[in-house]
């Protein structure tokens, strides 16, 4: 049963708001992304705007119970991006001395700007090494930590003492069952509009370490113990401070808004729904594309893994007759958006030589491959073969001419 204020608000949403998300069965255009929430998340936020409290609450607090319960861990920290989640992660890494500062982390070459920047912004020592050519995502075993980029959805399968995992882009991604942002000591999420979920702008840490979360909670704001499972101990410890500003770890403002937690509330419910039609786009797309004879590569979802499809990457064969910035203009005229492959071979970003202490090991020649020829296409829920069909005339008409 509405109350009087719920039910004006579902008024207002029926007369004028969008419908829930559905699957688009005709496709015109190709866009990077569509909108995932509908009515259910408008009203929630509706209701958090008209409560006047508009700060981190209770809302914020139970998408961070609903996230946790999804991915499969105990604890979940909402922030105010996917950035801000890793460098809140890595900052209490080690506040709570699992990491030192001055320590190396593998990074992948072929990842996101602040996949990298965060690393050393929280005091680490970055060393960018290549992704494995079948998946763009790293493999393999590591001594040092690793900040694993699930790329694209494509889970990294690495073998390393610490396993820090940007799933920033793989929501629902699995490896032998067990969702990404659970397979590591902890891991980032972001919900960015164009990402599997959103709440507008956001992010999580998710991690079964108690003390790892209390660290995230006080780093994510001020620094203060209010949020802490351990609050009552700060307080017992310190009995001449006002607990109201107790504060146990040199602290940001990353808070995620109250909008936002109301909005994610909602978005948990789509998300797997989600995953399984972008799961079931990807493969369906792959042979479709793959049955063209196109000099031209995709990537397949892995044995024994679940690919999240956070969007669709081609890679140019070096054989190619047209360069990537020629084919992908042509796809844009059709109404096909493109985008590099991420943030492509960040060892040669201009930002990268502003990167304290960072390092290269190895060659990196998939990476400089991603860099000349890589790309990707949009990727959605709405999304269905016929948007796969779309894409194929367009390659074909394009390499045809």
């Amino acid at each position: 049963m509405r109350t009087e204020r719920e039910q004006a608000i579902w008024d207002i949403i029926q007369q004028y708001g969008p419908t829930d998300p559905t699957l688009l069965e005709s496709a015109q255009t190709l866009p990077l992304a569509l909108p995932s929430f509908g009515q259910a998340e408008i009203a929630e936020a509706m209701d958090a705007l008209l409560s006047g409290w508009l700060t981190m609450g209770q809302r914020v607090f139970e998408f961070e119970k609903r996230w946790a319960q999804y991915i499969g861990v105990k604890e979940s920290i909402a922030v105010n991006s996917g950035s801000s989640a890793l460098l809140v992660m890595l900052s209490a890494m080690i506040e709570c001395g699992y990491l030192k500062r001055g320590q190396e982390v593998i990074v992948p070459a072929v990842g996101w700007s602040t996949s990298l920047f965060s690393v050393a912004q929280a005091g680490l020592t970055p060393v960018l090494v290549d992704v494995d050519p079948d998946t763009l995502s790293l493999s393999g075993s590591f001594e040092e930590p690793v900040l694993a980029i699930h790329m694209l959805g494509n889970p990294a399968q690495v073998e390393t003492p610490w396993l820090l995992e940007d799933a920033c882009g793989a929501h629902g991604a699995e490896i032998a069952g067990r969702k990404t942002g659970s397979i590591g000591h902890c891991g980032a999420f972001s919900f960015f509009f164009s990402h599997h979920i959103t709440t507008g702008e956001g992010g999580a840490i998710t991690t079964d370490d108690a003390q790892l979360a209390d660290a995230c909670r006080s780093i994510r704001a001020h620094g203060w113990v209010r949020e802490r499972n351990d609050r009552q101990q700060w307080e017992n410890n310190h009995p001449q401070i006002d607990p109201r500003f107790l504060f146990a770890s040199m602290g940001y403002n990353l808070r995620m808004t109250e909008i936002s937690g109301a909005i994610g509330m909602h978005q948990v419910d789509r998300i797997e729904g989600f995953v399984q039609q972008r799961r079931q786009n990807h493969q369906s797309w792959c042979e479709m594309v793959n049955a063209l004879n196109l000099p031209l590569r995709v990537y397949p979802e892995a044995p024994n893994t679940r690919h999240a499809g956070f969007a669709f990457p081609m890679m140019l064969d070096e054989s190619a007759p047209i360069t990537r910035a020629q084919l992908c203009a042509e796809l844009e005229k059709r109404n096909i958006q493109t985008r590099p492959i991420s943030g492509a071979n960040l060892a040669i970003q201009p930002a990268f030589e502003k990167v304290p202490n960072k390092k290269i090991r190895g060659d990196l020649p998939v990476a400089t491959a991603v860099q000349e020829r890589g790309f990707f296409v949009g990727q959605s829920h709405a999304f269905t073969d016929a948007h796969g069909e779309l894409l194929c005339a367009s390659l074909k008409e394009i390499f045809a001419s």
